[in-house]
């Protein structure tokens, strides 16, 4: 019997939206602490910021009315995120952010994984940043 290859639809992430109070602060954190590029200009008024990573991937910050964050924790206790970045510098980055009193972690080596550590947005988005393949 011949198997089929099946081909993917989904090419890749495009964007990720995440929930924030305070547009205008969020988008400022995105843009100093990781250099994000701001795609609009925002106001007291916007509704969202668009943040570049690259030609074809965005976050998108969504003012909610309710604050809550995408942080949630694994069936063990683990704290969890829903997205990673993989960055070129990781320890450069770390220094930089001890630096900005960002909430962080000590940077983990996990093996063949490469390096990363954890981040909270002024929301408290946690987020991975990872160092690329070892």
């Amino acid at each position: 019997m011949v198997q089929q290859q099946t081909i993917s639809y989904v090419k890749g992430i495009n964007c990720i939206y995440l929930p924030v109070s305070n547009i205008q602060e969020s988008a400022k954190w995105y843009v100093e602490n990781l250099h994000l590029e701001l795609l609009k200009e925002v106001h007291e008024h916007s509704t969202q910021a668009q943040l570049k990573i690259s030609s074809e991937q965005t976050i998108f910050l969504i003012k909610v009315a309710n604050i809550f964050n995408l942080t949630y924790f694994e069936v063990d206790g683990n704290e969890q995120c829903v997205l990673t970045l993989e960055v070129s510098n990781i320890q450069q980055l770390h220094e930089k952010l001890r630096s900005n009193s960002i909430e962080i972690d000590d940077i983990e080596d996990n093996d063949g994984c490469g390096l990363s550590f954890k981040i909270k947005d002024p929301d408290g988005n946690m987020i991975d940043i990872w160092g690329g393949w070892a």
